[in-house]
């Protein structure tokens, strides 16, 4: 990875510390670097220092504040990875982590409602005994392997009304979750490392790294809006549901063992209710479809 901004793409010494070959830190000697990573941090509003091209305590201590505004690793203050690349999101005028990601929560709600319409309609049909949405039924069989009829194939198996009551909380508990993402979503370094784009345990919090962003970075390419509106959905499943991460449950909506997951196990899979969302609103399966796999960050 690289920084991207133009306004200090070309400096050698900035990009060697942003890629952690070799951190700056108090007295670097490198004065026009120095200088540029101090206007950077005045032109973004992170702090207002003196531009002199000296590596001291009032740098040093500017770069901690930004560690600490973004909930990264703590150190003494040194230009590296993390704080460089999340001022070059900056310098874009891009946005990331938390803030970003509650600005998405109004995508994922109109996804979210969309499947939960369509499987109370779905509900309603049955109990009537009148025709099924055509889109639904489709929907169902390719993220869930849930059929509405009696004949199945492959790993599908037909459909029961404690599926639909699984699907429908889940989804009902995400708005929920959405509605309190002030508190319940937070900006910092995941566990699973810096280029993770965002990860929750059971109960939360989501924590979005700076890797969730709306511009090409340091820590990856951009990601679309409805990629990230899919990463909101997949973390919330997470949030509530503990037999979500195991590895028999979590397969990505990239892979081919996807399509042959047992239903029983799809209504665990935090891509499951992702992908089916994303069907149901744009009324096909998308190709591909939204999230983080090859050829979908961007969409």
């Amino acid at each position: 990875m690289a920084l991207q901004s133009p306004f200090w793409s070309a400096n050698v010494r900035l990009q060697q510390a942003a890629d952690n070959k070799k951190s700056m830190r108090l007295f670097e000697p490198d004065k026009f670097a120095v200088a540029l990573l101090q206007t950077a941090l005045v032109n973004t509003g992170l702090a207002t220092i003196k531009i002199d091209g000296i590596f001291g305590e009032q740098t040093a201590k500017a770069l901690r504040a930004v560690e600490t505004r973004f909930n990264m690793d703590r150190d003494e203050g040194i230009a590296a990875r993390q704080t460089l690349g999340i001022i070059d999101i900056l310098l874009q005028n891009g946005q990331l982590g938390q803030g970003l990601a509650q600005g998405d929560t109004q995508l994922a709600i109109k996804k979210v409602k969309a499947a939960l319409q369509a499987l109370t309609f779905f509900q309603t049909s049955r109990q009537n005994g009148t025709a099924l949405d055509v889109l639904t039924v489709d929907a169902l069989i390719t993220h869930f392997r849930i059929s509405a009829s009696a004949s199945t194939l492959g790993a599908s198996r037909p459909v029961k009304d404690t599926d639909l009551a699984t699907i429908i909380e889940r989804y009902t508990q995400l708005l929920g979750l959405y509605k309190d993402s002030a508190t319940r979503f937070r900006t910092g370094a995941p566990v699973n490392g810096i280029f993770t784009a965002a990860e929750a345990p059971v109960n939360g919090p989501i924590t979005f790294g700076p890797a969730f962003t709306n511009v090409n970075s340091n820590f990856g390419g951009f990601i679309g809006n409805n990629s990230r509106a899919a990463v909101l959905i997949h973390e919330g499943v997470h949030v509530f549901d503990r037999d979500s991460g195991r590895k028999d449950t979590h397969i990505s909506e990239f892979e081919p063992a996807y399509g042959a997951q047992p239903a029983d196990l799809s209504l665990h899979n935090p891509s499951s209710y992702a992908g089916f969302a994303a069907h149901i609103d744009l009324k096909r399966d998308p190709v591909p479809r939204f999230g983080l796999g090859p050829g979908a960050r961007g969409l």
